[in-house]
């Protein structure tokens, strides 16, 4: 477990990084999405790393989509 900017953090077993500002473990690109739309990311939608590289977590690097885009985008990548 490493500090980062005075938060703990760690990677998780699925591969995202996360960090713990002291009220439990949030997920690194669901907040940095959250601020580069300015408000919050409803349960129906997931965060995208456009790049596949899940601890990429620039802003220019996440978009925010709905469950079954997300899971066409992936769809899309397998095939």
């Amino acid at each position: 477990m490493a500090k980062f900017g005075g938060f703990r953090t760690r990677t998780s077993s699925s591969g995202y990084r996360q960090y713990n500002s002291g009220s439990g473990w949030n997920y690194t690109h669901r907040t940095v999405a959250a601020n580069k739309v300015g408000g919050t990311i409803f349960n129906n939608h997931q965060v995208h790393h456009i790049n596949g590289n899940k601890l990429d977590n620039r802003p220019s690097n996440l978009t925010i989509l709905s469950h079954s885009d997300h899971a066409k985008v992936h769809i899309k990548r397998v095939k």
